[in-house]
């Protein structure tokens, strides 16, 4: 097998010195002794852009060139696809009010079935907080589920906060969906199975709260709903995270306090979620048009007046 020369490096692309490393382990081992990735930075890239990373240089200098080279070609027409639920991977942390991280880590999404979990986002807790129980690393929440529900119960969930970020796979870009504090319960006092809701700060129109959307005329934010059950024995559980996408809009406040509209199905929330994690700067125009036009559709449905 010939070795890799140090002086035909700068002779390369990035491409063929990456097909180059992939052909096989020894390869790969010659490319990493010689440093071909430095080699190669410092042959092609500019003094000017050179950072720590090597391979991090050379790749943001592709980038660049592949948009100059774009740039040069006639605009092609652009169709925005947006991307589904499972597209993404989902980072959830569970936090007290004091910011001491009690839990972090991605969690599984659920599929939609027939009757269930449609329209919205639903994140599995069930698995993880049986790792929780086994390392007793949440005991004010054991405590809180071993409650009995008829109780006023609920005080300890304003000490506690759940943040979700949303990382699409493809290009690992990456959506911040909020920090959700509890606002109130969603169930029937009694029952074991309970609703909490979430909200990220306050709901009303035009609050301190970032929405996920905003234009002039309305705003999309998130809600979520914890999802668990009540056994005194100490059995209780978290089962799931449900996340929905609320309306809200001042033109809205005569027919509701807080200028809320209603929720949007899923097919709505993952447009959303596609455009913030970025879109062709081609199609960016029509994807921005369509969110717009969502507006337009609930005042012609007569949820608004106009």
């Amino acid at each position: 097998m010939i070795p890799l020369r140090p002086e035909l490096v700068e002779f390369m692309d990035p491409r063929s010195l990456c097909r180059y490393a992939c052909t096989s382990k020894t390869l790969c081992k010659d490319v990493r002794d010689l440093k071909a990735w430095d080699l190669l930075a410092i042959a092609q890239v500019p003094r000017s852009v050179r950072g720590p990373s090597a391979l991090a240089r050379v790749q943001s200098h592709v980038r660049r060139r592949r948009l100059a080279d774009e740039l040069w070609q006639d605009d092609p027409p652009q169709t925005f696809h947006p991307n589904g639920f499972g597209d993404f991977s989902y980072f959830v942390r569970f936090s007290a009010d004091d910011g001491k991280v009690i839990w972090e880590g991605e969690l599984a999404r659920i599929p939609p079935g027939d009757s269930h979990h449609r329209g919205c986002l639903t994140l599995d807790l069930a698995d993880v907080w049986s790792e929780m129980k086994q390392s007793e690393s949440w005991d004010d929440m054991e405590a809180f589920l071993r409650t009995p529900t008829d109780d006023a119960t609920d005080d300890y969930l304003h000490h506690m906060s759940i943040t979700v970020v949303a990382i699409r796979d493809e290009d690992q870009a990456m959506v911040s969906l909020g920090r959700f504090l509890f606002v109130g319960p969603n169930g029937v006092a009694g029952h074991a199975d309970q609703e909490y809701i979430f909200r990220p700060h306050e709901v009303n129109y035009q609050s301190a709260a970032r929405p996920l959307f905003s234009s002039a005329r309305f705003e999309l934010r998130p809600i979520a709903y914890l999802t668990v059950t009540h056994d005194t024995t100490g059995d209780g559980t978290l089962e799931y995270l449900e996340l929905w996408l609320e309306h809200y809009s001042e033109e809205a406040l005569d027919q509701d306090p807080h200028g809320h509209m209603g929720l949007y199905d899923d097919e709505k929330f993952t447009y959303l979620l596609s455009y913030l994690a970025g879109v062709h700067h081609h199609a960016r125009e029509q994807a921005l048009a369509t969110i717009e036009n969502w507006h337009v559709e609930a005042a012609h449905a007569g949820m608004i007046v106009v």
